[in-house]
C-alpha cells in the first residue's frame, strides 16, 4: 500500500509541477505580447523630456541689435561673406561667445572689463587667437574648448570675435 501511495503522490506532484511549469511558459507569452514596445515607449519619453526642458525663452540685452545665431550662419554660408570683421566678430561674441564671456563666470575675463584684459591684451593677439582657437585652461581651472566651442567657425570668424572682445574691453 505505502508503494502505490507513493506512486499517487509522485504522480500528483509531477501533475502539479508540470501545470506550473505551462502557467509560468503562458504568462512569459502573455507579457511578452502584452509588454511595452521599448523603442516606442523611448521615442516618446525622449519627445516628453524635450517637451520639459525647451527654452521658455531667448536672452536679449536693451539697446543691443538682434544677432543672428551662430548656427544659421554656419548653414548659410555667404551670410558672413559681405560682412565687415567688427560685425562678424559681434554677430559670433553675442552667439556663442557670450555665455562664457558675458555672464560673470568666476575667472573668466568678461567684456569690458579692462583690468581683467590688461595683461592679456600685453601678451598680443597672436597668443589670444591660438588659445581660441585651439583652446585654453587658464589659473580658473576653466577650459575654454578650441573655437568656444564650435568647431564649425571659421579662423577669421574665431579671430574677429577676439578682436572684437579685445577692441570693447580696453
Amino acid at each position: 500500500m505505502s508503494e502505490e501511495r507513493d506512486r499517487l503522490f509522485f504522480r500528483n506532484y509531477s501533475i502539479v509541477i508540470g501545470l506550473l511549469a505551462v502557467m509560468i511558459v503562458v504568462f512569459f507569452v502573455m507579457a511578452r505580447m502584452i509588454g511595452i514596445d521599448e523603442e516606442a515607449y523611448a521615442a516618446q519619453r525622449a519627445e516628453k523630456i524635450a517637451e520639459n526642458t525647451k527654452p521658455e525663452g531667448e536672452v536679449r540685452i536693451a539697446g543691443e541689435v538682434e544677432a543672428e545665431p551662430v548656427a544659421a550662419a554656419e548653414t548659410a554660408p555667404a551670410a558672413g561673406a559681405g560682412e565687415a570683421p567688427a560685425d562678424v566678430g559681434k554677430r559670433v561674441y553675442s552667439g556663442l561667445c557670450f555665455s562664457c564671456h558675458g555672464t560673470g563666470l568666476p575667472g573668466i575675463p568678461q567684456l569690458g572689463d579692462a583690468v581683467a584684459w590688461t595683461d592679456r591684451i600685453a601678451a598680443g593677439d597672436a597668443l589670444l587667437y591660438e588659445h581660441a582657437l585651439n583652446g585654453f585652461t587658464g589659473s580658473s581651472g576653466i577650459m575654454m574648448p578650441p573655437r568656444g566651442g564650435n568647431p564649425a567657425l571659421s579662423d577669421d570668424e574665431v579671430k574677429a570675435a577676439v578682436d572684437y572682445m579685445v577692441m570693447n574691453s580696453q
